[in-house]
């Protein structure tokens, strides 16, 4: 059965449906914090699933029903003996067992075939031994972690009483209760054994029940010693033989004239006491002297650590911060006040005229609004279509009154109807990249956008549209405040407690929403045209339309965004009752280097005072099982190393593709990815071998460490179908699906024309009008992609 250590920390976490956390640490035995909820796990070996599910379920068992006193390690009253902890153990043990498998019914397999696997490595101790010789205790612990099917492991009367008890075992007052009884019985049962170990050794060495052998007759003298000659002298427990006659004259006297009958009845009162009887009676006092032990429970502690990897990597859990919302989120209206205000500002100044602002804009629509509706179009004839292969024909409950002539013939007599499913309601929010190395990809990327945002609102699809910097002037300008002025300490994006993420900050500027009235858009759109036009490279001339301060471009803080997204998607689907969320995210590079966690330290200040800070520090996931996670939606993502790839490079990626998935996740959200390629050939070729990945999701530089002749075959071929098709389609992880797109001139929208050379016929005709439709899907691959992986 092969499984993970995550795949099974999950299960663990699962069957703990209180808010708890589980973490795996190089510890002897499972620990459970009960103020923070925290289970700690040793990192085990030579796992079988089965094994894995018995010791993690019973650890939850523990986390989940048994209180801080009644931990393996916890101290208890010594007064109780020093092995009463052990019988504690083995009773609250069956106890919590039988809890948690009463609620995970599935656990009582994997405990019997857990226990099985231990017993055969011996883990009890007891191999070569036979079971049932075994004191009370051990067959008990035995019988209750076999889940009392163990059958030939056989009880007394009086033992079976305790058995049933501890079947029915409910609270720790009870496991209290019972364990005292049981230690006394074993108490008792150990004076039982040492009782008749000592009559044994009577019988042996002592005097003969049958009177065939009687050392007082004897005139051997064990007592003896011996004088300086070397000649025997009277020992304190000897007799002359002067004293022996008289012993013996005074016997014979002393039964001279009694009945034989009233000897025998004497005898006989003599030996209704038994022996080991009057040994007790004697001994009675020393009964609690005894200290019962239970070496199955001690062998089995001391063999947990056979278990245990030495040499594991250390588990390293990473939180995922929360999100300071009103730190990093620009509303739109603030947005375009910004950029309203600037370009208001250039048309007093000159620099254009609202004419050419009006131009810009008519120009755009008349290049995309037809193509808008013709995608509005397909988007509701693919939902449709899907709708329809969903549909089926069913039976009402009516009586046909057409078909009651045939029903003694036929049995369907009844009116059908069509059941057509609802259409799934869908939402989208993308990111932009707002990079500086974006500024060659910039207009296209807009234009694309824009052509998005006017086909969801004419389709009615909710949707914002976010761009992502880390810029800290733009934070500054956003909130009405001095650009060159420091960020205050508790103006972070992110909190920074220790054990969490270290982020730097980042800013989300919206740009356009549907929740804007027709004015409104019409003004947003009129302002992303102009900022578009900025970007336009005229061959060296002026650009005679600017961008605000507030628009520059700055790093790629990717990871940061897409968690930060996490935050308002919950609100953003419930407000716009949503039951499909999606997040398209364009850009043209990695994200920026965010492998670090927050850690406190110690150190000295300028007065020479010892204080606390915390920093970040980063974390190394080849030599460290570095794990990120969200207790309160109870994810987890194991960060994987490579070790064919650039160890900080990979790191990242990594980083990247858990903030993907948590997303996707906890966010239940699709998650689409636009990478722009830049217009170099070299470029282009060097994006396409180390991040187009195949379906096994090896890449095309993987392929080229095992077979190069294929490697570069497939490039070729790849790079002939991106020339020309403008897009690759890739099997990137963390993506619903991820396109390679051409960036520069390439990403911009263009009007298409219907071109034909010579006469004019119907097949030159039909194949004019295809090319000119690839063409125009082409130029607007941003949402003609988009739109089939949404209308489902």
């Amino acid at each position: 059965m092969t499984f993970t250590v995550e795949q099974k920390n999950l299960l663990t976490k699962l069957m703990a449906s209180e808010n708890l956390t589980v973490e795996h640490q190089k510890i002897h035995t499972a620990k459970f914090d009960p103020v923070n909820r925290v289970l700690y796990l040793p990192i085990w070996q030579d796992m079988t699933g089965f094994m894995y599910d018995h010791l993690g379920g019973h650890e939850v068992g523990h986390a989940l029903y048994t209180p801080a006193d009644g931990w393996h390690d916890a101290s208890i009253d010594k007064t109780k003996g020093k092995n009463f902890k052990s019988f504690l153990n083995v009773v609250e043990d069956a106890r919590i067992e039988k809890k948690v498998t009463s609620k995970f019914p599935g656990l009582k397999t994997s405990f019997r075939k857990g226990f099985q696997e231990l017993l055969d490595r011996d883990f009890f101790g007891i191999k070569y031994r036979n079971v049932n010789d075994l004191p009370f205790i051990e067959r008990l612990n035995l019988y209750t972690k076999s889940q009392y099917t163990a059958e030939y492991i056989k009880f007394t009367t009086e033992e079976m009483v305790y058995v049933t008890k501890v079947q029915n075992l409910e609270t720790w007052e009870d496991v209290l209760a019972l364990t005292g009884e049981i230690y006394d019985y074993s108490k008792g049962e150990q004076f039982d054994k040492q009782m008749e170990k000592q009559m044994r050794d009577f019988e042996m060495f002592g005097d003969d029940s049958d009177g065939d052998y009687d050392d007082s007759d004897s005139d051997f003298e064990y007592d003896t010693e011996e004088d300086e000659d070397g000649q025997p002298v009277k020992g304190k427990n000897s007799k002359s033989s002067d004293e022996k006659s008289e012993d013996k004259n005074k016997n014979t006297e002393g039964s001279s004239g009694v009945d034989d009958t009233e000897t025998d009845d004497s005898d006989s009162d003599f030996e209704k006491e038994p022996e080991l009887d009057r040994f007790k009676n004697s001994a009675e006092s020393d009964r609690d002297q005894f200290s019962p032990e239970c070496r199955t429970d001690d062998s089995y502690r001391q063999n947990e650590n056979s278990l245990l990897d030495a040499k594991c990597k250390p588990y390293l859990y990473v939180d995922i911060p929360t999100v300071n919302v009103k730190n990093v989120f620009t509303p739109a209206k603030r947005v375009q006040e910004l950029l309203n205000n600037y370009y208001a500002g250039q048309i007093v100044e000159g620099s254009f005229d609202n004419a050419y602002v009006q131009k810009l804009v008519s120009d755009f629509k008349n290049k995309n609004d037809r193509y808008v509706g013709l995608l509005a179009k397909e988007f509701e004839m693919r939902k449709a279509a899907k709708a329809f292969s969903k549909s089926k024909l069913s039976d009402t409950g009516d009586i046909d009154i057409n078909k009651l002539c045939n029903y003694k013939f036929d049995d369907n007599i009844f009116r059908k109807v069509m059941l057509v499913p609802k259409g799934k309601s869908h939402g989208l929010i993308l990111l932009l990249d707002c990079s500086g190395s974006m500024s060659d990809n910039m207009a296209g990327s807009i234009e694309q956008i824009l052509v998005l945002s006017m086909f969801c609102r004419k389709v009615n699809i909710p949707f914002s549209v976010y761009g992502f910097t880390d810029c800290s002037e733009t934070y500054q300008i956003d909130r009405g405040l001095d650009k060159f002025a420091n960020r205050k300490v508790n103006d972070h994006s992110f909190s920074r407690k220790v054990g969490e993420l270290s982020f730097s900050n980042v800013q989300l500027r919206e740009y356009i929403n549907s929740k804007m009235s027709n004015v409104e858009f019409t003004k947003s759109l009129r302002n992303l045209i102009l900022l578009k036009e900025s970007y336009v490279y005229n061959r060296g001339r002026y650009n005679r339309v600017g961008r605000p301060e507030s628009e520059n471009l700055s790093n790629t803080p990717l990871i940061q965004a897409v968690f930060a997204v996490g935050s308002i998607l919950n609100n953003f689907r419930t407000t716009n009752n949503l039951d499909i969320t999606s997040l398209v995210i364009v850009h043209d590079g990695d994200a920026d280097n965010s492998s670090n966690h927050n850690v406190e330290v110690e150190h000295r200040n300028n007065e020479g005072r010892t204080i606390k800070s915390v920093y970040g520090y980063g974390f190394d996931i080849r030599s460290t099982n570095v794990v990120i996670r969200d207790r309160k939606n109870k994810f987890e993502y194991a960060l994987c190393p490579d070790k064919n790839k650039v160890y900080s490079y990979y790191t990242n990626e990594e980083l990247l593709r858990s903030a993907l998935e948590w997303i996707r996740v906890v966010g239940k959200t699709k998650v689409f990815g636009f990478f722009i390629l830049a217009t170099r050939a070299s470029h282009a070729k060097n994006a396409i071998r180390g991040r187009y990945y195949l379906e096994d999701g090896n890449s095309i530089e993987d392929l080229r460490r095992s077979d190069m002749s294929k490697a570069f075959d497939m490039e070729k071929t790849l790079i002939k179908k991106f020339k020309e098709e403008k897009f690759l389609i890739s099997n990137t992880k963390g993506y619903d699906s991820f396109y390679l797109i051409a960036g520069g001139s390439d990403l911009q929208t263009e009007e298409e024309e219907l071109e034909i050379t010579g006469s004019v016929t119907s097949h030159k005709l039909k194949t004019a009008f295809m090319k000119m439709a690839k063409k125009k899907q082409v130029n607007r691959v941003l949402v003609s992609k988009f739109i089939q992986g949404m209308a489902v």
